[in-house]
């Protein structure tokens, strides 16, 4: 069902998105599509968000390049808040976070990595208002601004997940032509992405892998948005 879902996503451009307007008194739950549920609630000037997911299909099933799932909120203006990576435990997606979105939807794509600017056409989830006294509307956001058919699905056959994010991300920026249009930011990524190599060949242990496969992502991603942006210029 998720599978199909996607499917009729990966051509499209936009998206329809039900965004609700989160009461300052009581929290209110979504359902997410095709199968999940979140559970939104005001708190100061930051909202809550609660997701929980059944029987998830791992991001490779989707597409071959997508190595995780990233959590959106979406203003009704179309601003995309990245709330952050999913966790994924055997076949339940579980994810808490806060968005500084008073009003919002809530939608869920397989990324490359988990630091993207923008959600992918590969929609998996979005969320979908229950008919009730919740004040809601519905908007079309663009998805899929980002064409990620050429990177190579590299292999993660005993890798921590996120060690093939960084690889992912650093790919991302090398096809962005980062290291002509960004070559500051590019450097400090090819710098960040020896030393993980290094690491990995070291058999280092995770808690020291996972600062610098972070320091990757984060470094290619800062690359890849300077170049893009570069580039229209």
């Amino acid at each position: 069902m998720m599978i199909a879902s996607f499917i009729l996503f990966l051509a499209a451009s936009t998206v329809d998105l039900d965004i609700v307007a989160v009461p300052l008194t009581n929290d209110i739950k979504i359902l997410l599509t095709p199968a999940g549920r979140s559970e939104l609630k005001r708190d100061g000037n930051v909202s809550q968000v609660k997701i929980e997911i059944d029987r998830i299909a791992a991001p490779k099933s989707l597409a071959p390049a997508f190595n995780t799932y990233v959590v959106w909120a979406v203003s009704p203006e179309g601003i995309f808040d990245n709330l952050g990576e999913l966790q994924i435990n055997g076949n339940k997606g579980q994810f808490t976070a806060t968005t500084r979105f008073g009003q919002f939807g809530i939608l869920i794509s397989a990324e490359p990595h988990y630091l993207v600017d923008r959600p992918s056409s590969a929609v998996a989830y979005r969320g979908q208002t229950p008919k009730t006294d919740v004040r809601r509307k519905m908007v079309s956001v663009e998805v899929g601004s980002y064409d990620y058919s050429s990177l190579a699905a590299p292999s993660s056959i005993g890798l921590q997940g996120w060690i093939v994010q960084a690889r992912a991300a650093f790919q991302i920026a090398r096809n962005a032509a980062a290291d002509r249009l960004a070559p500051e930011e590019f450097r400090n990524a090819q710098v960040a992405i020896g030393s993980l190599e290094e690491l990995i060949m070291r058999a280092a242990p995770a808690d020291i892998l996972w600062p610098t496969a972070n320091e990757v992502i984060g470094w290619s991603q800062r690359a890849t948005v300077a170049a893009r942006a570069r580039s229209k210029n």
